[in-house]
């Protein structure tokens, strides 16, 4: 599932100095809307892939001849990256760029560039009820601690501490931390991911990349040859129930999600939910609400009780972090 965002119908209606370009720039897919300056309101939607543009800028430009003769005063992009500095890297994709120099090019008062949770944890609170799914049960706290965890390209990682005046953004590389495995199984394939990596984050198992790293380990561990599937294939076919290899890859996908997001909840105590985004969820929605996910995101032996009534989710919609960019850009005018 994944909600629409309008089209802006009459353009005469909205003063160009009111419009801000929002952008969501991942190693596969590069989203941009406008947003109506003021409101977290999003308009004229266009999804690209990345890997059709050299460069952010050609990708800009394509986007701005979309919109015509619409012009956006102010901008922020989020990237897959951490951001230091004026120059930035993109870390699951070709592309770096100057901020100043794309300021430039965009000719924009006003550029903000963030990492890309940053701004899907500064859209989870204006998530609507239809756009997200509760798996397992507890109630969330109003106001309280969000975290907020997205496999896809990459692993990423934020939490959103809310408070009487506002609320401060948390962002790192959390995905980054060790695979921790959590029985037998997963014990064997951190086991032979070590013979090949000199260090496994959880990131090696949790991205669409670890889809197919867990489909091809499992076959070594089992002895046996199978296909060189893609992630797409392997997801396809866990979905249909057609291959059992492949069901199985998800399950321990899923478990290792649970853990993961468990132990990220022990740690910060997010009792306003844990929210899990990312390319991948909404594909295999199904099999994770059927998955040892929440059992294995509660099993904290002594501890379990600690977390058991916070809530998780599943973010079901694909502009969340355009909504995030654009409520950013709202807290940055008010200052």
């Amino acid at each position: 599932m994944s909600s629409t965002i309008p089209h802006l119908r009459n353009s005469g209606s909205i003063e160009y100095e009111a419009l801000s370009l929002v952008a969501d720039i991942g190693a596969t897919n590069t989203r941009f809307a406008l947003a109506v300056s003021g409101s977290n309101e999003l308009i004229q939607p266009l999804t690209l892939l990345t890997s059709n543009f050299t460069s952010i800028l050609s990708a800009c430009r394509e986007y701005l001849n979309h919109i015509a003769d619409l012009h956006p005063s102010r901008a922020c992009i989020a990237v897959a990256c951490p951001i230091s500095g004026d120059h930035v890297s993109l870390t699951n994709n070709s592309w770096s760029f100057s901020i100043e120099e794309v300021q430039r090019e965009l000719n924009v008062g006003r550029l903000m560039v963030v990492n890309d949770f940053k701004a899907l944890a500064a859209g989870v609170p204006h998530l609507a009820a239809e756009e997200i799914v509760q798996i397992g049960d507890g109630t969330p706290i109003p106001e309280r601690t969000i975290s907020v965890i997205g496999p896809g390209t990459g692993l990423g990682v934020a939490t959103v501490v809310q408070h009487e005046t506002g609320r401060i953004i948390l962002e790192g590389e959390g995905g980054h931390v060790c695979f921790a495995p959590g029985n037998e199984r997963e014990i064997d394939i951190l086991r032979l991911l070590s013979r090949q990596f000199s260090r496994v984050s959880t990131e090696r198992i949790l991205s669409g990349d670890g889809i197919k790293t867990l489909f091809q380990t499992l076959a070594k561990i089992d002895g046996v040859a199978v296909p060189d599937l893609t992630t797409s294939s392997i997801v396809e076919r866990a979905i249909s129930g057609s291959d059992s290899r492949c069901l199985e890859v998800i399950d321990i996908f899923c478990g290792v999600l649970g853990s993961f997001a468990g132990d990220l909840a022990m740690t910060l105590n997010p009792q306003g939910g844990v929210y899990i985004g990312g390319g991948i969820i909404p594909r295999i929605a199904k099999l994770l609400k059927d998955s040892p996910f929440r059992a294995r995101f509660e099993g904290k032996g002594r501890l379990a009780s600690f977390i058991k009534n916070v809530p998780t989710y599943l973010i079901m919609t694909d502009h969340t972090a355009l909504t995030g960019a654009a409520s950013l850009l709202l807290d940055d005018l008010k200052g």
